[in-house]
């Protein structure tokens, strides 16, 4: 039987389906061959997140307001909300790094509100640029360094990043998955013309 993991847990150890090397072990690397997989590593991680970031866009496509309003029921977050949510992430990551901005104020995972998908988008294309000049900026030592995980958990720079990968990747999902919910429920869009799966 598979033992039972909170999240908390993860984040203390890093987990990510993004792993390609043995870095991923308990220690964080000393030499600097070691330094040099780890700083490759960042870099794949990085760029499985902008993947991730085009490919959310990819499945925004052709999304109206009223579509990104709507929930599937009155529990659950439209995707307007999920997209702002993810534009906070990217913009409160590369604060954590730099130790300034919204790591110093949000203690708690937020969404950040604006008045059309457009501004939303341009804001979010901001904030991406940024965490990847951020992440242009590191290097080997500054990957063990710790910070609070939205005011819960100490996290290293190194497990930020293999988190930053997957929650783009799971809320992605999300969008995919309400998206396709309402293309069902109301026949007005074409689930193949955002999300071919």
């Amino acid at each position: 039987m598979m033992s039972q993991h909170s999240r908390r847990s993860f984040l203390k150890k890093g987990t990510t389906a993004c792993a390609v090397t043995s870095l991923l072990a308990a220690t964080l690397p000393s030499t600097s061959q070691e330094n040099q997989c780890a700083m490759q590593e960042v870099s794949l991680l990085s760029d499985m997140a902008d993947y991730q970031y085009k490919s959310l866009w990819g499945n925004l496509k052709g999304i109206t307001e009223k579509e990104a309003d709507w929930k599937p029921n009155p529990e659950s977050n439209p995707i307007r909300w999920v997209v702002g949510h993810l534009c906070w992430f990217e913009e409160w990551m590369p604060d954590a790094i730099e130790n300034k901005g919204r790591y110093l104020t949000d203690k708690n995972p937020l969404s950040v509100q604006e008045p059309t998908l457009d501004v939303l988008k341009a804001r979010f294309e901001a904030a991406h640029t940024r965490s990847r000049e951020v992440v242009k900026t590191l290097t080997p030592e500054m990957l063990t360094k710790e910070v609070i995980f939205v005011g819960r958990v100490p996290v290293t720079i190194f497990n930020l990043f293999q988190t930053h990968c997957t929650h783009l990747a799971g809320h992605r999902y999300q969008v995919r998955y309400i998206r396709g919910t309402y293309s069902r429920v109301f026949h007005v869009t074409n689930k193949a013309d955002f999300d071919p799966w």
